[in-house]
């Protein structure tokens, strides 16, 4: 088992006031703006909490997903992965976010169908799972494999052919090493049979995307059949309110770069 290195610092960038502009496939309403702030307050204060080097940047009204992060690069040991949406109105967002990003090597995903979402991209303890999806394609996921292995030859990267929810982590994250935690709305014939395979009921499908930070669990409140196995893994566990992130097809891994 090659466990993931300790993550020590936190990029992040605030939301803008246009949020409410940006895509998504849910209907639950708009969301409130002033509550979406204070959430993304809470969710900086709880990481700061825990000695990281939090980077906040500010937000880009040019971009009203803009503060989902996790999207645009995919960060791997010195690595940093520049992606290319599939949603037109996200390409370029990246372009803030790399300055600050120097100690890193900068590789650019290449190819004119090659499109890749981070929030397709599940780094496991010992392999990559790469969400085949409407943001991402085979191509994309190959430009990555490509990138990875420059770093680490022989890393396992699994193809993951999907549907139900926008990107993989929507509802298929890594609780711990080997554990996968799973929305049931999440439909796949990948097989998890290498991993301990956990599906939450239909209501909590939404707690599936948990956030590991080093010896803490980061999960969404409100979600009480999540919490009693979240707490089987971790004596540390922080809830944070996301309902008006959750409107927005968002979750706790896509407010910030991790590394």
């Amino acid at each position: 088992m090659h466990l993931l290195p300790s993550i020590t610092k936190i990029l992040a960038r605030r939301p803008a006031t246009n949020f409410a502009d940006g895509l998504t496939t849910q209907a639950l309403g708009e969301p409130d703006v002033t509550l979406a702030m204070q959430q993304y307050e809470n969710y900086l204060t709880a990481l700061r909490h825990l000695g990281l080097d939090v980077t906040v940047l500010d937000a880009d009204e040019n971009y009203p997903d803009g503060h989902f992060v996790e999207d645009p690069l995919i960060i791997f040991h010195d690595l940093a992965f520049v992606c290319k949406s599939g949603a037109t109105a996200r390409q370029g967002e990246a372009t803030g976010l790399l300055p600050h990003l120097s100690e890193h090597h900068i590789i650019e995903i290449e190819g004119e169908n090659a499109f890749m979402d981070g929030g397709d991209v599940l780094i496991c303890a010992d392999r990559v799972l790469v969400g085949i999806s409407e943001r991402t394609t085979v191509a994309g996921a190959n430009a990555l494999k490509k990138a990875l292995q420059t770093v680490k030859a022989n890393i396992r990267v699994d193809y993951v052919e999907f549907d139900g929810v926008l990107h993989l982590k929507s509802g298929l994250t890594e609780l711990a090493p080997n554990v996968l935690i799973h929305d049931p709305t999440l439909n796949t014939d990948y097989d998890m049979s290498w991993a301990k395979f956990i599906t939450l009921p239909t209501e909590e499908g939404y707690a599936a995307d948990v956030m590991p930070v080093n010896d803490t669990l980061f999960l969404a409140d409100g979600y009480p059949t999540a919490y009693e196995i979240a707490q089987r893994y971790y004596n540390n566990i922080i809830t944070l309110d996301m309902s008006e992130f959750q409107k927005m097809d968002g979750g706790l891994t896509c407010l910030s770069l991790r590394y």
